[in-house]
């Protein structure tokens, strides 16, 4: 099974509403994905990075279904992708491992993620300190990132010690501990005979639902209409307009897409603007490799360079007719 933690810093937008609803969106990607367990979402408590924890039953179900799924392009990728005015995400990155059997698990506690660059040769060292819990550690996983698979991001640390705690005393007792001393700062790991290039550590709280059960993914062979709704200042709206028209519209049609109308509100006539465009899209499915391809595409990245100025906020939603 794969274990995967999903790290996401988030950004200047990012009001107390928008990631109460971040978290609640990812908590609930269990009751959509086959194949996916174990979905819980937190705020690390230095209140800046939403955390992401999920197992995978299969590699197959992390590359394939899990990334294919319309609950992945229509309510995840909203707070990730650059070209969304609900994004409230950046710098984002992965940490994964693979074990043959089962993910030690508690329902509820506190996640303490430690996220390491090992040299090779302090490995060994490392694991005999790690894998065993030490006191008042309910759960305890230490690997290296081993998943095949890897993003174009890359693995971006080398190893990951993941601990579970009932409560908040329980961590506390921890971090009082030898052990939690010395896995709480480079200095530490090196007292503890660890030579360690690189340390990151994560704390959030999580609770875990019953295992789910998935309806069966129905048929996407139907066309969508994508729709992202802007807001903006008054004065702004011109010039977002044309940013649309020289840049996002023309990675819409270079993927097959078709511009069915855009919206602006009435001159005067709000305090804030608002400009909707609709595109029609072949199906969900066809969405996918034009998400893949984002990070190459000159005339998406200009969009979202420039449009992260512009844009106050809005809604990224997908539709399909009635």
């Amino acid at each position: 099974m794969i274990r995967r933690f999903y790290i996401m810093p988030l950004n200047h937008r990012a009001t107390e509403e928008a990631v109460d609803e971040f978290i609640e969106v990812y908590s609930a990607c269990d009751e959509f994905i086959a194949g996916l367990s174990a979905s819980a979402a937190g705020l690390d408590f230095g209140g800046d990075t939403v955390i992401w924890e999920n197992v995978f039953d299969a590699e197959e179900t992390y590359t394939g279904l899990y990334m294919m799924h319309p609950y992945h392009a229509c309510s995840l990728d909203s707070v990730l992708m650059g070209d969304s005015p609900e994004l409230i995400t950046q710098d984002t990155f992965t940490v994964r491992y693979e074990l043959p059997g089962e993910i030690p698990r508690i329902e509820s506690g506190i996640r303490r993620l430690v996220l390491m660059k090992l040299p090779d040769e302090p490995e060994s060292t490392a694991e005999k300190l790690l894998s065993e819990p030490a006191e008042h550690v309910a759960t305890t996983v230490f690997s290296r990132d081993n998943v095949q698979w890897v993003s174009p991001k890359g693995k971006v640390w080398t190893h990951i010690l993941e601990q579970g705690f009932s409560d908040d005393d329980d961590l506390d007792a921890y971090l009082e501990t030898a052990h939690g001393i010395g896995t709480s700062s480079k200095d530490g790991f090196r007292r503890m005979g660890v030579d360690i290039d690189d340390l990151k550590i994560l704390t959030y709280p999580f609770e875990l639902k019953p295992p789910q059960d998935p309806a069966p993914l129905p048929a996407d062979d139907t066309p969508v209409f994508y729709a992202i709704t802007a807001q903006l200042e008054p004065g702004d709206v011109d010039a977002y307009v044309k940013l649309l028209e020289s840049s996002y519209d023309l990675h819409m049609a270079d993927h097959g897409c078709k511009l069915v109308h855009r919206l602006r509100t009435v001159d005067q006539g709000y305090l804030g603007a608002e400009v909707q465009s609709i595109w029609e899209v072949p199906s969900i499915a066809a969405y996918n490799p034009m998400r893949f391809s984002t990070g190459g595409d000159a005339n998406w990245n200009r969009y979202a360079r420039e449009a992260a100025t512009l844009v106050k906020g809005g809604k990224r939603r997908f539709y399909r007719a009635t």
